[in-house]
């Protein structure tokens, strides 16, 4: 069993419903992958679009797998393109699924995060809320008249990510296709949020009393945070 693995089932199934309708398209990295780095600072007067403002619903999440899910890297995109787009705000879902080996999941999570929130693209500036798993972001003018795409964005990601050491392929998958499918996601990401939020207790603050911590239904229903308990607390060494 993996940390993350109903997680990762639950975006694998809402991506079967997905591609059964023909709504999943998939893009390849390397043709996606010139767009130069730089961080950008957008002002209002100069955004074209606007993707995930937290007023109409955003959702960013990294779940990882060691045995079965993101066995090479991929694009995969829900919904319009920033091209399609016909009004200037939009719901946006962003998920990470990584494959590797996470020997100390807590270190691991930091690094993913790291290596995501340090990417930066020319044109594109991105906030984001991570005690909330949200992202909001703004695309300028010029770079969308450039033809800056979102698999710009999923290329840069999955170069970032395949940067750290314990990665071995990585997919990244954007929804754009309105309120009701970052419904049917809310699920995976506000459970992911409480698993990391308990990894986070533990690690950072040392709390281990179970009784007394709000993730403790989190804990007693994932095995692999038990047992992240059981190590940091030397339980397995007796």
């Amino acid at each position: 069993m993996g940390l993350f693995d109903d997680q990762i089932k639950h975006v694998q199934d809402f991506l079967a419903e997905k591609q059964s309708l023909s709504q999943v398209r998939e893009f390849q990295v390397s043709p996606y992958s010139g767009w130069p780095s730089e961080a950008s600072l957008i002002l209002e007067e100069d955004t074209a679009l606007e993707l995930g403002n937290p007023g109409i619903g955003s959702m960013s999440f990294i779940i990882w797998s060691e045995g079965h899910g993101a066995d090479h890297d991929r694009i995969l995109l829900v919904g319009p393109d920033l091209n399609e787009i016909r009004v200037q705000s939009v719901p946006f879902c962003q998920m990470i699924l990584v494959k590797g080996s996470f020997r100390d999941e807590y270190e691991c999570w930091r690094e993913l995060r790291e290596a995501v929130y340090d990417t930066k693209l020319e044109g594109f500036m991105t906030r984001v809320l991570p005690s909330r798993q949200m992202i909001w972001c703004r695309v300028d003018r010029e770079a969308l008249a450039k033809g800056f795409l979102l698999p710009h964005l999923g290329a840069a990601l999955i170069r970032s990510l395949r940067d750290v050491s314990f990665v071995s392929g990585a997919e990244v998958i954007f929804v754009t296709s309105g309120k009701e499918d970052m419904e049917k996601l809310k699920k995976p990401g506000y459970d992911t949020a409480r698993i990391v939020g308990a990894m986070m207790k533990m690690n950072e603050e040392k709390i281990y009393d179970c009784e007394s911590c709000e993730y403790w239904d989190v804990c007693k229903s994932v095995a692999e945070l038990r047992m992240m308990r059981r190590r940091l607390t030397g339980e397995l060494a007796k």
